[in-house]
């Protein structure tokens, strides 16, 4: 998901710093809507002071507690559950930007000693939670208990690796008796997720260890203070996704369906002129959906046109020309042709237009007075536009501007040059980036993006990327 677009930033005063700080983790990593969380931040500069806080919503307020290194993380009643960012800063500068959560139920801190099943015993097992806690050390490992029912389905789903945390992390479910039920590792990216029916009412326990990331040699268990994680523990039924797969598609069409069994296909009829060009896009793994999909065209008489795989190892996508009139079928399938109730998928076929891409060189700058700096973006087009492609530089503060520059045709990387004027305020806030396109008359703006900083990514992130890249106002120290 990405960061929403409402931006607000704090201030509480900063002094002067010699750098900007450093962010590492967040504990806790969110929060229920209504909630006010007290968490920890962990990074260096932090010890003595309380660097000011931006989020990338206005509903979620961070303010500096009484003690270094402590925050507190307000949500309002009305936030949208899901991720969005946060930043520290000071007047040298930002750090990256962290990954926070909010979430849809009760929050909860483990406690400590949670290492074993003796160990929790006697704690109050909950359902419908989300459990915050921390690997804080090699081999540690945590353990949480759970009520359950006969028969309900319960679904366990941990967010570490998804929030930046340095972690590869694995659970395990265990009876009563401490034998393991299921486990879980790797699903979409490196979290783990687990859905298990149990056979009797009673308590449970969930053992959560982690590994290394970037993975070592060493395959040891690991744990730091920056290996946070968020395990959200539910037995609420699934949501029902009404399946609407028609067998003949009138372009444009957007349609939900389900690799319902194993080797099974979804044929949907199509009609098309010659030189009619279309956009066809599958969506399986952005739904989180277990289907690895496919995607082809066939002519009348079966014969295969076009197709592909996976783009950027997430779903199919691909561009296509009629090569004359006629009935053609655009076809949908698993690549191991397994399928399920749960394999299901989106299908989006519109007239293609042009579009395009931009990609920022960093989440992060700064200017000092009377000097400039260079933004590059990397422009990537698909398609071609009438008119001239421009990059512009948006929502900048007072005494600093930016001239347009024009983008080539087929793309490629292009310097937007920030100038500071000599008596420019000091100043700490996001900006953007803008490419433009096309005729005058029918102008399409893109907004560029920075991917959020990370190591080695293996699968999604909560938010991969952002639109909101920071910019430092700073005045030269005599």
């Amino acid at each position: 998901m990405r960061a929403r677009a409402g931006l607000i930033a704090l201030t509480f005063g900063i002094a002067a710093h010699a750098a900007p700080p450093a962010f590492d983790s967040l504990y806790p990593a969110g929060g229920s809507p209504g909630g006010r969380m007290e968490v920890t931040v962990a990074g260096k500069g932090l010890e003595k002071d309380s660097p000011a806080a931006w989020t990338s919503d206005p509903h979620i307020v961070v303010l500096a507690g009484d003690k270094p290194k402590k925050y507190f993380l307000n949500i309002a009643k009305d936030a949208a559950p899901g991720a969005y960012l946060m930043r520290l800063y000071n007047d040298e500068g930002s750090t990256q930007p962290r990954i926070i959560e909010v979430g849809r139920f009760e929050e909860v801190i483990e406690k400590e000693p949670n290492d074993s099943l003796s160990d929790v015993q006697a704690a109050e097992a909950k359902m419908n939670v989300t459990i915050n806690g921390t690997l804080e050390k090699s081999g540690d490992v945590d353990t949480h208990t759970i009520r359950v029912q006969k028969g309900k389905r319960i679904t366990l789903e941990l967010h570490g690796y998804a929030l930046g945390s340095p972690m590869d992390p694995a659970i395990r479910l265990l009876n009563e008796r401490g034998i393991e039920i299921a486990g879980g590792h790797d699903t979409y990216n490196l979290d783990p997720r687990i859905e298990y029916t149990p056979t009797a009412d009673g308590t449970l326990f969930v053992q959560i260890f982690a590994f290394a990331h970037p993975p070592a040699a060493d395959v040891s268990l690991k744990g730091s203070a920056n290996h946070v994680y968020r395990l959200t523990v539910t037995d609420e039924p699934k949501p029902v996704v009404a399946i609407n797969e028609p067998k003949t598609l009138t372009i444009p069409a957007k349609v939900t369906g389900s690799i319902g069994k194993p080797a099974e296909e979804d044929r949907y009829a199509v009609t098309a002129k010659k030189g009619d060009e279309w956009q066809i896009d599958v969506r399986a793994y952005a739904l989180r959906s277990p289907l690895d999909a496919t995607l082809r065209i066939e002519d009348a008489e079966g014969k295969v046109i076009q197709q592909t795989d996976d783009v950027d190892n997430t779903d199919p996508s691909l561009k296509w020309k009629a090569p004359k009139d006629g009935d053609y079928a655009i076809i949908v399938a698993d690549r191991f042709q397994h399928g399920s109730a749960d394999h299901l998928y989106e299908l989006d076929v519109h007239p293609f237009t042009p579009r395009l891409t931009a990609t920022l060189d960093t989440h992060a700058y700064r200017i000092e007075a009377g000097k400039t700096v260079e933004v590059k973006v990397t422009v990537k087009t698909n398609g071609t536009f009438s008119g001239k492609i421009m990059a512009r530089a948006t929502q900048l503060p007072p005494g600093v501007t930016c001239p347009e520059v024009e983008v080539p045709a087929k793309g490629g990387e292009v310097k937007l040059k920030l100038t500071a004027a000599a008596d420019a305020a000091a100043s700490q806030a996001p900006f953007g980036v803008e490419i433009v396109a096309g005729a005058p008359d029918s102008l399409q703006t893109f907004a560029a993006s920075y991917a959020i900083p990370f190591t080695e990514p293996r699968g999604d992130l909560l938010i991969m990327s952002d639109t909101h890249p920071w910019l430092t106002v700073a005045i030269k120290k005599p």
